[in-house]
Order: C-alpha cells, then sequence, then structure tokens
C-alpha cells in the first residue's frame, strides 16, 4: 500500500524537475504532519473514537452526498485494500459508482470495522435494525426542499419524479422521506414507504439521529463537516474528500429556487433537518473544530489536489516523464511502501 510519503516524494519530484519549487513552498508544513497512512502498527494511527464507534454504518439519505464515501473508504483501517488513489467516481469506476463501490465493497473494506450496504437498496431505512446499529450510525443531512428540488431535477436517475406531473407533486409524494428512513425499514428511493407520517414520527426520527449517531454532517457546510469527519475519525483531508462526485446539474452549483414548490416546505424533515444542525454544531464545539483549526486540514486538501492533477496527465508530457524518473527512484530506494 502507498502512503501520503509517496504523495509528497512526488510533489517534490515534479517541483524540481518542472522548477515550479513554489507548489512545495505552499505546503512546506505538510513534511512536519504524520505522513504516512500505513505505519507497521495500522492500531496506531486509529484514534479511540474510530475504535469506540466501529463498525461504522453510513445512512445514505437520497442526494445527501454520495461523495462522503470518499472520507468515509479513506479513513485508516476501514478499507485497507484501497489506497488514496481510490475514488468512489464515474472516473474510476463507473456511472453507477455507488453500486460499484458497494459490490466492491466486501472485498476491500474491513466489515468488522465498515459494514457495506446493499448495493441493490442503497437507500435503505434503518428500521427495527436501529437498535443494533446505534451508536456506530453516521449520514449527512441536507435542507429538506433543496434536497427534494436536487432528487427532481436529477438528469441521471429518476427518484420517483416521472411518478408525478410537476415538482410539488413530486415533493408532496416524498415528503418526510428522511423521517421515513430514520425510522423504517424500506428503502426511500424512488419514494418513501411509510405511510402517513405524524409530528411524532419526525420526533423520534430526531433522537435517534441525536442519540444513535456518531457523525451528522451537514451538506450546506461540506468543508467544515468533512474537517469534523477527520476530526473525530482520523485520516487526512483529501482532495477527493471535497469533489461533488455526482451533481445534479454540473454547471448550477448555487441553491435551487424554491418558488418551483409552490409554497411546499416538508414540515417533518424540516424538524429532523434543525436538529441535525443542532447536533452538527454541538459536535463543531466538542471537537474544537473552526476554520481556524482546520487549516492543515485545508493545506493537505490542497496538496493531495496538486499531486493527483499531476498524476492524472494534466502536467505537460516532460514533467510527467521526470516524475515517472522520480517515482522510479523511490521504488529503488525503498520510499514507497
Amino acid at each position: 500500500m502507498w502512503s501520503f510519503t509517496a504523495a509528497v516524494v512526488t510533489l517534490w519530484s515534479f517541483a524540481a524537475a518542472s522548477g515550479s519549487w513554489d507548489v512545495c513552498a505552499n505546503h512546506v508544513g505538510l513534511l512536519q504532519l504524520d505522513l504516512s497512512l500505513t505505519p507497521a502498527d495500522t492500531s496506531l494511527a486509529v484514534p479511540p473514537t474510530l475504535r469506540a464507534a466501529e463498525p461504522l454504518k453510513f445512512l445514505h439519505i437520497p442526494k445527501c452526498g454520495t461523495s462522503f464515501l470518499n472520507a468515509i473508504v479513506h479513513t485508516p483501517s476501514l478499507c485497507p485494500d484501497l489506497d488514496w488513489r481510490y475514488e468512489v467516481n464515474s472516473d474510476v469506476l463507473s456511472k453507477s459508482f455507488e453500486r460499484d463501490f458497494w459490490h466492491e465493497c466486501p472485498q476491500v473494506c474491513n466489515q468488522s470495522r465498515f459494514e457495506c450496504n446493499s448495493a441493490s437498496q442503497t437507500h435503505e431505512g434503518i428500521g427495527s435494525s436501529y437498535s443494533s446499529y446505534k451508536g456506530h450510525l453516521i449520514t449527512m443531512m441536507r435542507q429538506p426542499e433543496q434536497r427534494v428540488l436536487s432528487a427532481y431535477h436529477d438528469a441521471r436517475f429518476d427518484h420517483g419524479a416521472s411518478r408525478y406531473p410537476n415538482v410539488s407533486a413530486y415533493a408532496e409524494g416524498v415528503a418526510g422521506l428522511v423521517t421515513c428512513q430514520l425510522t423504517g425499514a424500506k428503502s426511500v428511493d424512488p419514494v418513501p414507504q411509510c405511510g402517513e407520517l405524524q409530528k411524532a414520527d419526525a420526533l423520534a426520527a430526531a433522537q435517534r439521529l441525536r442519540e444513535g449517531f456518531v457523525f451528522v454532517g451537514i451538506m450546506e457546510e461540506w468543508d467544515m463537516s468533512m474537517c469534523l469527519f477527520h476530526k473525530i475519525f482520523g485520516g487526512h483531508c483529501w482532495h477527493s474528500d471535497f469533489e461533488n462526485s455526482r451533481p445534479t446539474d454540473p454547471e448550477d452549483t448555487s441553491p435551487y429556487n424554491v418558488s418551483e414548490l409552490e409554497g411546499f416546505r416538508d414540515e417533518l424533515d424540516g424538524l429532523v433537518y434543525e436538529e441535525a444542525k443542532r447536533i452538527f454544531r454541538e459536535q463543531l464545539v466538542a471537537y474544537n473544530v473552526s476554520t481556524d483549526s482546520c487549516a492543515g486540514c485545508w493545506s493537505f486538501r490542497r496538496a493531495s489536489g496538486v499531486v493527483e492533477t499531476n498524476l492524472h496527465g494534466a502536467a505537460r508530457p516532460m514533467a510527467m516523464a521526470r516524475m515517472a524518473m522520480a517515482w522510479s527512484m523511490a521504488l529503488i530506494l525503498g520510499i514507497l511502501g
């Protein structure tokens, strides 16, 4: 398995070959970090908070961050057969990359530390399994109306939108989806199957979120969510943690116009989302996560992005040839583990 030491060697080798020493000057602080992702005793890299939460179980709410899988799989000890170059996206896998990953998961991840989801039911509810998952769950949450609009406008996957005449009708049809996923047992995609939900169900869902989840990230605060995740569970902030691997519209990153919903508001999921935000804020304080404390995370993110870009062929051909030579020398010297 390659370590991040290899990535730093590559970065410095590339800078030496191309004369771009400023690249390394900007990230010299990386050399002060614990750069090895695969120490002789892997347990040394795993914080107690991760050990206590294993096996982690990812509750994937529709349109709430498939990209989060990249942060999960690169967390020390969870998926030891995957190195830092592996990404859960269409470049590495196929257009159905999430299902591809779940198919591979039992072979590449340690299921005593990370429980693989079903490849056929990627948005399953936790239902009666909650008692066994309690204390091991992680998830990303999203503002309810934005989640609905993202699902409706998804050009690649239907999410049940074709069953309804317009977006406001669709919104009514999937109202309470998150509440259903947190309390029901069946898949909620393309549509939830929990029947008529009441406020009591949303309160129960919010309670499960607070008592059963060891990490609750917020889509609208993705960067801070990734920093918090690594603060709790260890590992480095890779460039891939911050990429949107499945955008509804690659050309538009702004919030959706909720006027399309003609006044619809998902009151039940709104209640759950407000609880998610409270939990998130509390964890930021508990783990001392702030813009300042995340500086190392942002630096590692930028540096790994430079390395990734160079390794994927964006650099000049001559520089790439020199990089290949640098890699060969590194292998000979035994730098790569």
